[in-house]
Parts: structure tokens; C-alpha cells; sequence
């Protein structure tokens, strides 16, 4: 996971005044007329979730607005697709995001709301309670939900420090490489922080989803490793995944599944010394042009 710079809040109260109205449907008048008053009390709950960091509390709900605008602030958030009058929320939104921010595998393309909307309406176009994320990690996401807040890191508010917490371990044996992911949960964190980055881990799928990328990943960098094996032998095989680690760390960030695959293996002492060449074979007449 890694955090997001929070969206604006400028379009609040414009986004409500075009999006919530009346409007005339199969003969009957729906939606909700909604009041410069009322506006101040749904921008009162955006500000209690952004004050409580978006957790989850009864407040958020709305009760006490009527009904018939809570339901419309619900449907309002169809209004975000493209052609639609709040089409802006959602170019906001996906603004400078490519990859999702919970796995960092697949472009973010859906908005996530971190607290739902079946159950805290209100808050179904407020834009901090909007993440941009990608379609296997949105739909896991549903059934892991904690409804008292204390389930799921927000990307927005949950700031993560600038340590290593996603940790790879490597096993070469079987003539394989094989890696699993974990959080380490030793890692300086913020209270309560390395059990629900687990606990989303596992709810998202995230070690096995990488794992399927792993193999592919690696031997994109097949050539450039026997290029520097060849050169510098196990001190040039180091190099080159220190270089290539760095590189990724600054394009994605450093607990991005890259970057932290690229450190495991730098430090395997199998792999640097020789195993790569076992696991990501090029053929010798290849190997032969490289002498040529």
C-alpha cells in the first residue's frame, strides 16, 4: 500500500447543488430539493470524517438529514461517470494515479468508497471518501470490510513512515524461484498498523497476487544479470539489482512488490552467486554474441 495526496475539497459544495435535485420519472417526481441548509449539514459530516482521519462512526450516517436526500446523495454517485454532471469528481480523482495504490499491480480504474455507501450515504461523493483503485482489489476489498473503521488503512489519512514493511523471502530450492510476502510485523509502525496491513494483505489476495507476477517480472531482467555475471561476477550480479532496486523505488515506492522482491534478492547470497543463471537460462549462442 501507499499512500495518496488527499483530493481538494473546493467542489464541495458546488457538487452538491448540481448533482441533488428533482427531477420527473416514469410520471413521478424523485430526488430531493436540496437546501443551502441542508448543504451545510452534509459539509458538517465531511468535515467530522476528515477530523476522525475516515473512520467510521454512527454520525457519519445522516440520520437526522431527511431520507429522500440521503437516498439522492446515494445516487448521486452514478452521476460521476464519464458524460455526467459530476464527471470532474472522477478526473480529479484518477488525477496523476496510474497504479492502484493498494497493490501497486493493475491501473487504478474504479473508485472505492473506503467507508461504503450502502451504509454511510451521505458521504457517497465526498471526495476523500473516494480511492481510486483497480477492479480485483475493489470487489476483494467489499468483503473485507470492518464496519468500525479499525479494518482497512486509508490512503489518504493513514500515513505510512518511510520504512521497508513488506518483506520477501526467497526459496531457491526445487531449481525454482519462489517468494513470499509478508508485513514485518517488528517494523516501525504506528500502533495497530502492521496487523491490518496484514489482515488487508489477506483479505486482497496481495502475496498470491504477486506471486503470479514474480516469474514474469524477474526474467525481464534475465539478459542484464548474465551480462553482469559475466563481467563482474557476483559483485556485478549485486550491482545490477541494487541499481534496478533503486531505480523502482523512485518510480513506485519502496514498498511497492518490486523494489522489495529486488532487495530479497540482492541479499540472497544463492542467487547473486551463480542460481539466477539456473532459474533464467539464456542460451549459450546468445551468450556467445555477447564475446563477439
Amino acid at each position: 500500500m501507499r499512500n495518496l495526496p488527499a483530493p481538494t475539497r473546493d467542489s464541495d459544495r458546488a457538487d452538491l447543488k448540481k448533482a441533488i435535485c428533482l427531477y420527473r420519472y416514469g410520471g413521478e417526481t424523485l430526488g430531493h430539493e436540496i437546501t443551502d441548509a441542508e448543504i451545510d449539514a452534509v459539509i458538517a459530516l465531511y468535515d467530522r470524517y476528515e477530523e476522525d482521519g475516515g473512520s467510521a462512526c454512527t454520525a457519519l450516517k445522516g440520520l437526522p438529514l431527511p431520507a429522500s436526500l440521503r437516498n439522492a446523495i446515494h445516487a448521486a454517485y452514478d452521476k460521476t461517470q464519464e458524460g455526467r454532471v459530476l464527471q470532474s469528481v472522477r478526473e480529479l480523482l484518477f488525477s496523476d494515479v496510474e497504479l492502484c495504490p493498494i497493490c501497486g499491480i493493475d491501473p487504478a480504474t474504479e473508485l472505492d468508497h473506503h467507508l461504503p455507501r450502502s451504509t454511510f450515504k451521505p458521504l457517497a461523493i465526498h471526495t476523500r471518501n473516494l480511492v481510486p483503485m483497480c477492479h480485483p482489489c475493489n470487489h476483494a476489498k467489499l468483503a473485507g470490510f470492518d464496519v468500525d473503521g479499525g479494518g482497512f488503512l486509508h490512503p489518504y489519512y493513514d500515513l505510512l513512515p518511510d520504512v521497508d514493511f513488506l518483506q520477501a523471502a526467497i526459496d531457491l530450492s526445487g531449481g525454482a524461484l519462489v517468494v513470499s510476502f509478508a508485513i514485518d510485523l517488528a517494523v516501525a509502525l504506528p500502533e495497530g498498523y502492521a496487523m491490518r496491513l496484514s489482515g488487508q494483505m489477506q483479505a486482497l489476495s496481495l502475496e498470491e497476487r504477486y506471486q503470479q507476477e514474480v516469474n514474469t517480472y524477474i526474467s525481464s531482467h534475465a539478459a542484464a544479470l548474465h551480462l553482469a555475471f559475466r563481467g563482474s561476477g557476483q559483485d556485478g550480479v549485486r550491482k545490477t539489482l541494487r541499481l534496478q532496486t533503486r531505480y523502482e523505488t523512485k518510480a513506485f515506492h519502496r514498498n511497492h512488490w518490486r523494489p522489495t522482491l529486488l532487495r530479497a534478492l540482492t541479499l540472497d547470497d544463492a542467487f547473486t552467486g551463480g542460481v539466477f543463471a539456473e532459474i533464467l537460462p539464456v542460451p549459450n549462442d546468445m551468450l556467445e554474441d555477447l564475446d563477439d
